[in-house]
């Protein structure tokens, strides 16, 4: 039994980084399988012929790139970031723009944009690999959100009741309900 747990502990120790070897582990997964997604996507290209699909994997992509860009610029004008310091260095809490929709916008145009090579490829390995990015992604925003609780307190645990993790349809739900609320 011990030597289980001593095994257990050695996974969760962190390095010079802080970075624990499970969490490495899982960060190299993500990578390996995004890059062999993006390989795929110029290998495979519509393999089924299903052009439909490749119109909404455009639409997808689209959406995620404004997801991945516009927080940086949220972050920067709401997020009382420091002159000369990243973006993610916020000492206030955001909740507009896209983070008045879902906590994590940019986590979200990360799979809409794994989803869309997935229907530009329309092959099977491209869907395991988007399983397999969206649950680590997904489980990154819990272990975030572990951490926003500790730096923004109260204040997160209110933003958490309000707006959506990553459903951008109950989020946009749930902000028309708000806005009617406030006219």
């Amino acid at each position: 039994m011990t030597e289980k747990n001593d095994s257990y502990r050695e996974i969760l120790k962190k390095d010079k980084k802080g970075l624990t070897i499970l969490e490495i582990f899982f960060t190299s997964l993500f990578t390996i399988s995004f890059i062999i997604q993006i390989v795929l996507m110029f290998i495979y290209y519509n393999e089924l012929g299903l052009t439909f699909l490749l119109y909404i994997g455009y639409i997808l992509w689209i959406f995620s790139i404004y997801l991945a860009v516009i927080p940086f610029r949220t972050f920067k004008k709401r997020g009382d970031v420091a002159k000369d310091k990243s973006y993610i260095r916020t000492t206030k809490l955001v909740d507009r723009g896209p983070y008045a929709i879902v906590r994590h916008p940019q986590y979200l145009g990360g799979i809409l944009f794994t989803i869309s090579i997935t229907l530009w490829t329309q092959i099977w390995l491209s869907l395991i690999l988007t399983i397999v990015i969206i649950i680590l992604t997904y489980q990154w925003t819990y272990t975030e959100e572990k951490e926003l609780i500790v730096k923004f307190g109260d204040d997160y645990k209110a933003y958490k009741k309000r707006v959506p993790r990553l459903n951008i349809i109950l989020g946009l739900i749930k902000f028309m309900k708000s806005q009617r609320k406030n006219i």
